[in-house]
């Protein structure tokens, strides 16, 4: 079936979309975590996921996938998480 052919596809194109964001927000994430460090700055596996993007020390669950610690309200992804 065409369709199925042209869904195939775009799932394809989405795939792969992805997976560059993917590595957009990993090097991001490197270059936040290089900067920090080259400032001081230790990771600390005990932490948590302690923000890239400010002093939060480290991420709590909260609306709309954004850390729920009122000093903070950064997006999950803006966290020291494990790749």
């Amino acid at each position: 079936m065409q369709q199925s052919d042209i869904q195939a596809k775009a799932y394809e194109e989405n795939a792969a979309d992805f997976r560059r964001l993917d590595d957009q927000i990993r090097s991001v994430r490197e270059a936040a975590r290089a900067r920090l460090m080259d400032n001081g700055w230790e990771p600390d596996s005990n932490d948590g996921w302690r923000c890239l993007a400010c002093p939060c020390p480290g991420f709590e669950d909260g609306p709309n996938g954004q850390c729920g610690r009122d000093t903070c309200k950064h997006p999950f992804g803006a966290h020291d998480i494990p790749v």
